[in-house]
């Protein structure tokens, strides 16, 4: 073949090839252009059911949350919801939806989308059909004129919200996973939304299956069942709310509850020198006193043990058993009264308004004798029972106040019985130690009072939480740093706002005299714990370090430092916590001790590491 033929031959050969290359791109470009063409029609499709369900279903769930007898009827509602939801997820599960969510950037909204239809489909169809008539049964079980439940039908719905919770968590779970990766705006946003919707809903449906699995043993389904119930005083913090002032003995039997013996601190008190026996750990850390007084058996963040020596001093001073142990503080009382209305205690009127400055301040101030403050709490005590189980006074109401109280950790429980309380166990009830988990509340900040006095009517501030990536200086190489673990940082943010004339009010107030406390100033002993997984690193005040007490509180660390404050005093008291670098806890929530004046709880959302 001469050189021309070759060249001829060659020329064709690269027309072939161009001819190939150039076909088979334009079938490539033809079936991209076809599968962004699908998956953008099935996206508009399916973004058109979601929007629909998702404004029928907010709708919905606020309708139900406000009149769950009213749940029944919307039954049909919420199918037509999940039929919708269902859609839109079918649109998104193909195999070219798949495929496409391998797209750089494109893809990983495409997969956020995906996955946040499957959690919102898990939510109403998994989480809130099966039990919209157990919510109704729920509210119509509980009679508040009769102080009756109906035990059995309480029991009854427990296997369906049970089964709603866990779909709730899945739904959680793989919102969590579409929040992941780089996500437009519009879509970031949704994702919250749907968060926010979400959570909302397991937090309601959570709450209710606890309270069905407990309810009917803790109220006397299987016989009858004795309480103490200690009404925490804000006014001298500890770590459940406040120091327990006044002291009630609680019935129920068959599903009935009656008030019963109302009682002093005096009268559970132990000889002085006889206090109940503490641990070495307990005794550095909170001194003989939690043992000495039954005022003092919530110093301790372990709200089981607060519970335990209850039922010991109630045990040796009356020579009754206990099941169990329920705290609730000041501030609820004010909870409550916006959900009955207002009562009448000696004279005074206490509404929801009120209610906080009349209980943590005007008592002290205008009731010197202690046995005269004494009589006035028992008074408040029948007289709020009476108000919440009277006629008249709405059920759906005052479960709502409780739910907040119970939200803010102004509620906490303790059962003899260990199947009645590991159903409790993790959850806010379970008081203040038990709620710290790596995942969302690694870190707690309690308070208690040192001045012996109502001083934190006063006391004010902030608490937060934060986590971030430690590091050190490599020694082998001084200008740069490596990784050593992740640290997790609690701040304590205290401030005095008591009157320039504060020393002149009454003893009661003030205290009985501490030494080396002037009159007027706040003591608080600030106790800082963390899960398992941290470690104390170090404690600052005012940004000067010091040496804190750390012990172990039921495998949980504990450090404590002691604040004092002058009229019109600030002072910052900042906890690090170290990890080692195999574990990531995670932040999104601070535990704190429930207080009745203005204190911001804030956490810095964030996986450390």
């Amino acid at each position: 073949m001469s050189g021309r033929s070759r060249r001829r031959a060659r020329a064709a050969e690269r027309a072939r090839v161009t001819r190939v290359v150039l076909i088979s791109l334009g079938a490539v470009a033809l079936v991209v252009v076809a599968c962004a063409a699908w998956v953008g029609v099935r996206a508009a499709i399916s973004y058109g059911h979601v929007s629909t369900a998702r404004a029928d279903a907010k709708s919905t769930v606020a309708a139900v949350a406000a009149d769950p007898v009213s749940a029944a009827s919307r039954a049909d509602r919420i199918r037509a919801v999940g039929d919708r939801l269902d859609d839109a997820k079918g649109l998104t599960g193909d195999v070219v939806w798949r495929a496409s969510e391998y797209v750089p950037f494109a893809g990983a909204n495409l997969r956020s989308y995906r996955l946040t239809v499957e959690a919102l489909h898990e939510t109403v169809d998994g989480g809130l059909a099966p039990v919209v008539a157990d919510l109704a049964t729920l509210e119509t079980a509980v009679s508040l004129a009769d102080r009756t439940v109906d035990t059995e039908a309480v029991a009854g719905t427990a296997a369906h919200l049970r089964t709603a919770e866990r779909a709730l968590e899945r739904g959680r779970a793989t919102l969590r996973e579409a929040a992941g990766g780089p996500l437009v705006p519009p879509l970031a946003s949704g994702v919250r939304a749907a968060e926010g919707l979400v959570d909302s809903l397991h937090q309601t449906v959570s709450s209710l299956s606890v309270a069905a699995r407990v309810l009917p043993a803790a109220i006397g389904a299987g016989g009858a069942k004795n309480y103490a119930l200690l009404f925490n005083n804000n006014a001298e913090l500890r770590t459940t709310g406040g120091i327990a002032g006044a002291i009630s003995a609680l019935t129920a039997d068959g599903g009935r509850i009656e008030l019963g013996q109302q009682l002093v601190p005096d009268q559970l008190n132990p000889a002085e020198g006889t206090g109940l026996p503490v641990s070495p750990e307990e005794r550095a850390l909170f001194g003989p006193q939690l043992g000495e007084y039954i005022q003092n058996v919530n110093l301790t963040p372990d709200f089981v043990r607060s519970g335990e020596l209850t039922a010991a001093h109630w045990r040796a001073a009356l020579g009754q058993e206990l099941d169990g142990v329920v705290s609730i503080d000041t501030a609820t009382i004010g909870l409550l009264l916006a959900a009955t209305g207002p009562i009448t205690v000696a004279g005074r009127e206490l509404n929801s308004e009120n209610a906080s400055r009349v209980l943590l301040r005007d008592v002290y101030v205008e009731i010197e004798s202690r046995d005269d403050q004494d009589v006035f709490f028992g008074e408040l005590t029948r007289a709020m029972f009476d108000k919440l189980f009277g006629a008249g006074t709405g059920t759906v109401p005052v479960l709502k106040a409780l739910a907040t109280a119970v939200d803010e950790g102004r509620i906490s429980l303790w059962f003899a019985e260990a199947a009645l309380q590991h159903e409790i166990a993790g959850g806010p009830l379970a008081g203040p130690l038990a709620q710290l988990t790596d995942r969302g509340a690694p870190v707690g900040v309690f308070l208690a009072d040192g001045t012996a006095g109502k001083m934190d009517s006063y006391l004010e501030g902030s608490v937060t939480a934060t986590c971030h990536a430690a590091a050190t200086k490599d020694t082998a190489k001084k200008d740069t740093a490596k990784k050593v673990g992740n640290t997790v940082t609690a701040t304590a943010t205290l401030a005095s706002t008591a009157p320039a004339d504060i020393a002149s009010y009454p003893w009661v107030v003030t205290g009985y005299g501490v030494p080396g406390l002037p009159a007027g100033h706040l003591r608080t002993m600030v106790q800082f714990a963390a899960t398992d997984s941290l470690r104390p690193h170090r404690v600052t005040v005012d940004g000067t370090e010091v040496t804190a007490l750390t012990r172990m509180i039921d495998g949980h660390p504990v450090s404590v430092v002691q604040v004092d404050l002058a009229p019109g005093a600030v002072s910052v008291v900042v906890a690090e916590f170290t990890a080692p670098p195999t574990r990531s806890p995670t932040v999104a929530r601070v535990v704190a001790t429930p207080t009745a004046t203005e204190f911001e709880h804030f956490a810095e959302p964030g996986t450390c590491g």
